[in-house]
């Protein structure tokens, strides 16, 4: 239970929120219009909290980053009120979906292609291939039938003559469906096919058709509010941002959980099929590429030299050993991102960090608050902050009930300025949330 929660329609001006307030948005909230809702993506934040940050730090003319764009929630947000937005991801099909999500292509031009993508006009595939080399056992993951129907597909669109952002967008149509119409459970993070829980997928080509015409809706509805405006999706990452020094007014980003979300794994049916065309050709570069991401469970960069300050907060050697590795990297890489942050950011910029902290079999490990120490080390002070409770888990088998379930997120505002706010430089609370057993996502 969570007690001094105030119920709202939208997040307030930052004027009128209490730092370290507690909220809770009305379910009637919508969370898929535009192109929100083009493909599933774990813990990607709810627009809301990008359209809070435009709302209270931009003008028309401000430049906004995110560092850690995941599938766009950000630049497509600030498509409504920004001339540039610019985002970055070490994933690439975070910046495939990114891309397809916002890129400026012609309606008319994606109902002409489309046509071309209809079942009566689909090649037929004799012998079914999957573009990715190195998978084995593949009708474990799809029917014979829905195997062929994705190829001929597949095949279809990579035959299209069109430009590069317009197979963008129906690459990323054909990722929607992937976990849908596989053997895989549709609930769960990981990418799992249940022994227990017989699952019948849904018509491949109907799908398809299904999720074209909703992508096409979507694309519509944003060409409505997004005007001239443009976002980018540049080559980077968090940790070396293709951008000058002092050129970002605001950022507004949530980087990855701390080893509560295997990001890439999530995908990897996704990965079998568009893996070649995003530079992950084999299944052994597909798992490698997944130990490099901030966050990650085993990741290759080993932990360098992290301040001290935060060892205040906790003690690695109550951290099991399995997970040690992967906690001390991931502070590590983030005190790097701050830098890295404050080096783009103009003097007196905003940083809204959005993070929730995982809970464990030994409590809360406080994540937003090692955050803040980092940050502040590299001159982002914290003015004002309050946490909204999540109110459904994407997350149907959360260990035992409890471990890695994010229950919260905080809202961190940070002002990259010379001068402390000492008033607010103080630790955040930690309510006790329990979660009830109908909030693990259906």
């Amino acid at each position: 239970m969570l007690g001094n929660i105030r119920e709202v329609e939208e997040f307030p001006r930052i004027e009128d929120v209490k730092h370290g307030e507690l909220l809770s948005l009305k379910l009637s909230a919508r969370t898929s219009g535009l192109t929100h809702g083009f493909h599933r993506f774990p813990a990607k934040y709810i627009p809301q909290v990008p359209k809070w940050a435009l709302k209270n730090f931009t003008t028309p003319n401000s430049v906004v980053l995110d560092p850690f764009m995941g599938s766009g929630t950000t630049l497509v947000e600030a498509l409504r009120s920004v001339n540039n937005a610019f985002g970055t991801d070490i994933d690439p099909l975070a910046c495939l979906l990114s891309k397809a999500k916002t890129s400026d292509v012609s309606l008319d031009r994606l109902r002409e292609l489309a046509s071309f993508l209809t079942p009566d006009k689909l090649p037929e595939v004799v012998v079914p291939f999957l573009p990715m080399s190195g998978v084995k056992n593949i009708t474990h993951w799809f029917t014979e039938g829905a195997w062929k129907d994705l190829c001929r597909i597949y095949f279809a669109i990579e035959k299209l003559d069109c430009s590069c952002d317009e197979r963008n967008f129906f690459l990323a149509v054909f990722s929607s469906i992937l976990r849908l119409v596989s053997n895989a459970d549709n609930q769960t993070q990981k990418t799992y096919v249940s022994g227990t829980l017989k699952k019948y997928p849904p018509d491949v080509l109907t799908t398809f058709e299904k999720y074209l015409r909703k992508a096409i809706k979507g694309v519509t509805e944003l060409s409505l509010v997004r005007g001239e405006r443009q976002a980018h999706v540049l080559a980077g990452s968090a940790t070396s941002l293709p951008l000058d020094n002092n050129s970002v007014d605001l950022i507004v980003t949530s980087p990855p959980y701390l080893d509560s979300v295997d990001y890439m794994y999530n995908f990897m049916l996704e990965y079998f099929w568009l893996g070649p065309s995003l530079g992950v050709p084999s299944r052994v570069e597909y798992n490698l590429r997944r130990r490099m991401p901030i966050g990650s469970k085993n990741p290759i960069s080993p932990a360098t030299s992290i301040d001290s300050t935060i060892l205040e907060l906790f003690d690695p050697k109550q951290i099991p050993e399995y997970r040690r590795k992967a906690v001390l990297s991931y502070f590590s890489m983030m005190q790097s991102h701050f830098f890295e942050a404050a080096r783009v950011m103009k003097e007196e910029g905003r940083y809204v960090l959005v993070v929730g902290n995982s809970e464990a079999a030994k409590g809360i490990l406080p994540v937003h608050d090692c955050l803040l120490r980092l940050a502040k080390m590299a001159g982002l002070h914290l003015e004002k902050a309050f946490a909204y409770r999540i109110r459904r888990h994407y997350m149907k088998f959360p260990r035992k009930g409890r471990g890695g379930i994010i229950l919260m997120d905080w809202v961190i505002t940070l002002k990259k300025t010379k001068h402390e706010i000492p008033d607010n430089e103080d630790r955040l609370p930690l309510p006790h949330v329990t979660i009830g057993a109908d909030e693990v996502a259906n």
